[in-house]
């Protein structure tokens, strides 16, 4: 050491080429991570579940959340049949009405009054 410096060592410094026409190889990536939303949706679709489908669709009566009411047309001779159900979820029944609509009534007329009185009840 002269003068108080110290010598840089004589080690070679790598210079850095860019060269346009040398190929590199692909590295692979590390998966980035899942997020809740992801993960729930992977497992909601996963095909491996043991259990098969698991949904299931009762449409054969009322369920109880229900708050509409239902209405089943019949034909008959010499005009239409009405029945109408309502769940009346106070006391825990279904309460029916039928309608007679005669062949000299208009059927959309009188299936709105029908409606507005089940309405109304």
């Amino acid at each position: 050491m002269s003068g108080g410096y110290a010598v840089a060592s004589t080690a070679k410094i790598p210079r850095i080429r860019a060269s346009s026409n040398r190929i590199r190889p692909v590295t692979k990536l590390k998966p980035m991570k899942l997020t809740i939303k992801q993960k729930i949706r992977n497992w909601l679709m996963n095909d491996d579940n043991e259990y098969g489908d698991s949904i299931a669709i009762d449409d054969h009566g009322p369920n109880l959340q229900s708050q509409g009411f239902r209405l089943n047309v019949y034909g008959a001779s010499g005009g239409t049949i009405v029945e109408t159900t309502k769940y009346d979820r106070k006391h825990d029944e279904n309460r029916n009405s039928l309608h007679v609509i005669t062949e000299d009534k208009d059927l959309g007329e009188e299936l709105s009054k029908i409606i507005t009185m089940e309405q109304l009840r």
